[in-house]
């Protein structure tokens, strides 16, 4: 029974650790990549200290002069000894605030250790001048909030980018990302660093979010410039997906040749932002036999595509190519060229097939004087000139 208690109580642990870990993951957490974790071993009440009068400056006045964020603005024994006396607990005295060793470093017995453990809270992977933000008159709540109900500050009591962006919006403050952000030697943000990478995540106050199926909808971000993106990335990292032959898995995983049509269905517009339909598309379709002018001997592979070819060609109906093209274009464009329709509706062929509606002729001048690089297409300017278009 004993045994089975502690394996529900570490299963709900478990669930409770997985809990605050989608939190964490959804709630605009602090990136690790720009504030390493920390490890803080001591105890500590700002909500006590504030009560009793202490103020920001009593413990951290040495951040009205730092001007590098690898500054240590925390206090030591020196700023406790303001109001703990240290020297009369080490005696066995009872002091009032209590100052035993003990009362800040839990479980510290100074006749069993050398000295307590040491706290570990590794610098910003920023840039940044606290002396410069108090010359400004910034208050030490704008950027680590109110620490009223706060007891021991980690991590959570530093600022999130949205809360520099207030300030940071380009008029009060610069707004470009290097104004805070490390960069490499090739003026380009650093990216990795030994606690994490960064990387813009959900809730982005920019709008550049890099979450789940980023790879396919970046490039229909409204708020996405060209510069933005070179802030990071270099040429040859986009060009990984936007100019080779071989895309990553992510983008056309195993066996997609086989898989594709039921995609380009769905979204031709998706195919379309990198492939052109008729250079890519048609001409990888007539390699494979399906096209007008793919190899006569796997042409059979059209009755696929077109089954009663002559009908669809010839006979005038729902079913007829020229109404079916005129309801979805880009549908026939994915294995016809240009030339393919040329065969039959150019004038300068032996076999013309007029492909324009009833009483076009009287629009035939306006058109023509508006735009005549399409009806080039199939007149001449001799025979345009003829029929009064000229």
């Amino acid at each position: 029974m004993e045994r089975q208690s502690r394996i529900v109580l570490g299963l709900v642990a478990l669930s409770l650790v997985v809990a605050g870990l989608a939190w964490a993951a959804t709630a605009n957490e602090r990136s690790l990549a720009i504030y390493p974790a920390q490890r803080i071993p001591v105890r500590f009440d700002h909500k006590q200290h504030l009560e009793a009068g202490a103020e920001c400056t009593t413990c951290h006045d040495s951040a009205r002069t730092s001007a590098s964020v690898k500054d240590r603005n925390l206090p030591g024994h020196e700023e406790c000894e303001t109001c703990h006396d240290l020297d009369a607990a080490r005696k066995g005295a009872k002091t009032d605030p209590p100052s035993a060793c003990n009362v800040c470093h839990p479980g510290f017995d100074a006749t069993v250790h050398l000295a307590p453990p040491k706290l570990d809270a590794p610098p910003a992977n920023l840039n940044f001048n606290h002396q410069l933000h108090v010359q400004k008159k910034v208050d030490c709540a704008t950027c680590h909030g109110s620490m009223t109900d706060v007891q021991l500050a980690t991590r959570q009591q530093l600022p999130k980018m949205v809360t520099c962006l207030k300030c940071h919006d380009g008029h009060q403050a610069p707004k470009e990302c290097g104004a805070c952000h490390l960069k490499q030697p090739s003026g380009r943000l650093q990216l990795t660093f030994p606690s994490g990478i960064l990387r813009p995540m959900q809730g982005d106050p920019l709008g550049l979010d890099h979450g789940p199926r980023y790879e396919f909808n970046h490039g229909n971000r409204a708020s996405m410039d060209r510069g933005t993106c070179l802030s990071c990335h270099t040429e040859s990292y986009c060009q990984t997906c936007h100019d080779a032959l071989q895309k990553p898995l992510s983008v056309h995983p195993n066996d997609f040749i086989t898989l594709h049509p039921v995609q380009a269905r769905q979204d031709s517009t998706r195919c379309t932002s990198c492939h052109r339909a008729q250079s890519f598309c048609v001409a990888c379709h007539e390699r494979s036999g399906v096209g007008q002018n793919s190899d006569r001997s796997l042409r059979a592979r059209n009755v696929k595509v077109h089954p009663d070819y002559n009908a669809w060609v010839e006979v005038p109906g729902p079913q007829h190519h020229g109404v079916a093209a005129s309801r979805d274009m880009q549908s026939c464009v994915s294995c016809h060229r240009e030339e393919s329709c040329l065969t039959c509706h150019s004038g300068m062929t032996g076999r013309q097939v007029n492909p324009h509606p009833d009483g076009f002729s009287a629009a035939c001048k306006r058109v023509a004087a508006s735009n005549d690089r399409a009806c080039l297409k199939c007149h001449t300017e001799s025979s345009l000139a003829q029929k009064g278009c000229r």
